[in-house]
């Protein structure tokens, strides 16, 4: 549920949603944190562990509630065109090293 939650808030709010498979090996995620550079970080606090060393603001969804209870509750008024970005997939790259491939809201 709390992925439903994270990813409605992040295309509300204007954002993109990049995907993070815990089973990733370590050296994976971490390239994908550090390429995306993305400033939050939504997950659980079972998986906090595994972006420790990305410093962008994290948020765990199923034990943070109170801060997210703080949160301005307000529709944000953002702007969102057919080609802003919706999320963005890495694949394995055909060099062994991950590629990120962006959708905007229109290819969905």
């Amino acid at each position: 549920m709390e992925m439903v939650i994270g990813l409605l808030g992040i295309l509300k709010a204007g954002g993109a949603y990049v995907p993070l498979d815990p089973g990733y090996p370590q050296e994976r995620l971490d390239f994908m944190l550090h390429d995306v550079n993305a400033p939050i970080v939504l997950t659980q606090e079972t998986c906090r562990e595994k972006i420790a060393a990305f410093t962008a603001t994290v948020l765990c969804l199923d034990s943070e509630w109170d801060k997210v209870s703080k949160a301005c509750d307000a529709n944000p008024d953002v702007p969102l065109r057919p080609e802003s970005l919706a999320y963005c997939i890495y694949t394995s790259g055909s060099t062994g090293q991950p590629k990120g491939a962006g959708v905007p809201h229109q290819g969905i």
